[in-house]
């Protein structure tokens, strides 16, 4: 492998990519999608004081951190039955926490925690209070997120959509995330493949000192470079680094390079621009396909179609780490997948330059 001839095949497709004003928007959509997100479901700053009714038999170290805190007014119930209607009368949430919580989460076991919420203050106030309490939760026993919250509504009956609001960050980062390594992968990879042949510096580069395999190591260094890039805004403007984060980081590395090797793929095989410009779209969706189901149960038919496309073991991945459920005995089957997903798109990619340079 001739490094040096890698490395300035890398720093020129680096240039043309930023250049490129399609393949610069391509770059910063989910970025931008990002920023759309975080001001449609922006949480007000200045919410006042959270009054929190709770039940806590066994004095928690929970409940005595949220006394602890200046904006929490903490109201003692006498049991969990009477929380519903001690929230409807002004308290934003209320807490019942089991007997032996303290000690259930020291063991490393999940105890539920059951949390009455009362969107009648304000939907803002009510998500401010849910990250709250979240970020208590975790001071409480590291990486691994040691309860189960199951919160409820006293103002309405609860439906499926309240149960995923308490869960929004966490997938739309992982759908960004996904979308980010797929719009790089087949929007960006195969076009400067392509420039190359409609520009016939390809075979040029394929009988100098560049052969097929330096050619591909250059490409994917490029797109590696912006893979990253991207997803390390995203993860810095989703609060990317909760959950089990290396894991995640490890997510990125491999997502990137199946990603890149499919565009790869795809631009060997193309002819000109307008081939790429029409097969990156039907190559994109496909990937981020899996993405859309993260979070919702879908039928059987439908999760064996979608188990065929590599980014769905990217999307389980994604999932466990960002929701701190991974470790790697419980993501191996993933990390395998999608290592040998990426193997097989390079060595056939190598096999059409090679047909490219004879």
């Amino acid at each position: 492998m001739k490094w040096r001839v890698v490395w300035t095949i890398a720093q020129k497709d680096i240039v043309e990519a930023v250049k490129n004003r399609y393949l610069f928007f391509s770059l910063i959509l989910p970025i931008g999608l990002s920023l759309l997100f975080s001001v449609a479901f922006r949480v007000p700053e200045d919410l006042g004081v959270f009054k929190v009714a709770v039940y806590d038999p066994g004095g928690s170290r929970l409940v005595a951190a949220l006394r602890g805190l200046s904006d929490v007014q903490v109201q003692e119930v006498d049991s969990a039955g009477a929380l519903p209607e001690v929230v409807k009368k002004g308290a934003v949430a209320g807490l019942a926490v089991p007997a032996g919580f303290d000690a259930a989460v020291q063991v490393g076991e999940k105890p539920e925690l059951a949390v009455c919420l009362n969107y009648r203050q304000g939907g803002g106030k009510v998500a401010a209070f849910q990250r709250l309490l979240e970020r208590q939760v975790w001071a409480l026993a590291g990486q691994d997120f040691p309860v189960r919250i199951v919160s409820t509504d006293v103002a309405a009956p609860a439906t499926a959509a309240d149960e995923q609001r308490t869960q929004r960050d966490r997938y739309f980062l992982i759908v960004l995330l996904v979308l980010a390594l797929a719009t790089t992968g087949a929007f960006v990879v195969p076009q400067l493949l392509v420039e190359e042949k409609e520009k016939h510096t390809l075979q040029a580069l394929l009988v100098s000192p560049a052969g097929p395999a330096e050619v591909a190591v250059g490409k994917v260094i490029t797109g590696m470079v912006y893979s990253l890039l991207v997803a390390a805004v995203l993860v810095a403007l989703n609060r990317g680094w909760e959950g089990n984060w290396p894991l995640t980081l490890l997510g990125i590395v491999l997502g990137a390079l199946l990603t890149i090797s499919a565009g790869l793929l795809m631009g060997s095989l193309a002819r000109t621009t307008a081939q790429v410009n029409t097969w990156s779209s039907v190559v994109m969706i496909a990937l981020t396909v899996p993405s859309w189901f993260v979070l919702i149960d879908v039928p059987a038919s439908i999760q064996t179609v979608v188990r065929l496309i590599p980014t769905h073991y990217l999307c389980d991945l994604f999932h466990r780490a960002v929701f701190g459920e991974a470790s790697l005995g419980r993501v191996a089957a993933d990390l395998v997948v999608l290592a040998g997903s990426t193997l097989a798109l390079l060595l056939l990619v190598v096999w059409r330059l090679r047909r490219e340079e004879a």
